[in-house]
């Protein structure tokens, strides 16, 4: 029988909290401080570009917390080799293909900020403009709730031969931990969130969907095991953007570059307005220099040449969270 409730899965992570206090106005820190700056520096650079995030203030009492974090989850990999035949995560690293995937989110908030007037729209047409202007196929994962307020877009999007889309829940919530700051659902919510935009895709197209991504790209045993009854494949990524909330056109185009290898399934937005502000204008170089590279642009499915079937075997999930480090484990 299927569990009411998952256990906890929540990543894990450490918080290091440090206290200080002022030195006496007469004892020369210049040269200590400068050795701690570079000190971290480093560090940072070793660890990765921009990985450390340092919290602080010259006001002892909120002085708070000194974090080494990752900023985006989506950039931690997982070893793919203990849960790739549960959900996909690249293509064949023997053919010099990779896929561009654009993730359409919704949720009642953005509903909102659009009502309101606050924010003009969540549909960056002109990242579907460059596609189309470079002839470069695309996946696209659209929310129910973004197909509702761009029917006629959506319809568009489905009769591209260029495009193939995807399910990408129907309000993008949390389908399990800690995810974002996403709105968390239980376990009995899933076939909902995933059914109701399985219909407004076969109304946009004729035909059953068949790939499905986690809002977040957080999921667990149960929530696979739902997306598989649901006759759905799950699809993540290799290569993340980071193009959520990120107004640096360079960083997200290094995000890519730096990081894509044969059978790479890349992750971006196609929904802009403040949530991912400059996708559009760091997909150009990326179609150009991935061409220059080599790489031919498929479909997912084309990717996966429609032979990989997903099998559950054993409880390994996967979230990673801003701010945190990413836990893998098996229940």
């Amino acid at each position: 029988m299927r569990k009411n409730q998952k256990k906890s899965n929540k990543p894990r992570f450490i918080t290091i909290r440090i206290k200080y206090y002022p030195l006496h106005k007469n004892v020369f820190i210049l040269p200590f401080l400068l050795f701690f700056f570079i000190f971290f520096i480093s560090v940072g650079n070793y660890i990765s570009h921009n990985w450390v995030t340092v919290y602080a203030t010259n006001d002892s009492k909120t002085f708070e917390k000194f974090l080494v974090t990752i900023p985006d989850g989506e950039n931690f990999v997982v070893d793919t080799s203990e849960i790739s035949d549960q959900v996909i995560f690249n293509g064949s690293r023997d053919r010099k293909e990779v896929a561009l995937t654009f993730d359409a989110d919704m949720t009642l908030g953005m509903e909102n900020q659009i009502r309101s007037g606050e924010v003009k729209s969540y549909y960056n047409k002109k990242v579907i403009d460059i596609l189309n202007q470079t002839k470069t196929k695309a996946t696209l994962f659209l929310t129910g709730m973004w197909i509702e307020m761009y029917p006629d877009d959506a319809r568009e999007l489905a009769r591209n031969h260029l495009f193939e889309l995807g399910n990408h829940s129907y309000s993008h919530p949390g389908f399990d931990g800690d995810c974002y700051g996403l709105r968390h659902i239980s376990d009995d919510e899933d076939d909902a969130e995933i059914q109701k935009t399985q219909q407004l895709l076969q109304s946009l197209s004729g035909f059953d969907n068949v790939l499905f991504r986690f809002p977040g790209g957080c999921y667990s045993k149960i929530d696979v095991n739902d997306v598989y009854a649901n006759g759905l494949q799950a699809i993540q990524w290799d290569v993340a953007g980071d193009d959520g909330f990120n107004f640096d056109t360079a960083s997200i185009e290094r995000n890519v570059l730096d990081r894509v290898q044969n059978g790479s399934i890349i992750v971006l937005h196609m929904h802009g307005g403040p949530n991912a502000p400059m996708t559009a204008e760091a997909l150009p170089k990326i179609i150009s220099t991935l061409q220059e590279r080599g790489y031919a642009f498929v479909t997912v499915s084309e990717l996966l040449d429609d032979t990989r079937k997903i099998h559950v075997s054993s409880g390994d999930f996967f979230t990673a969270n801003p701010g945190q480090f990413a836990i893998f484990a098996s229940k």
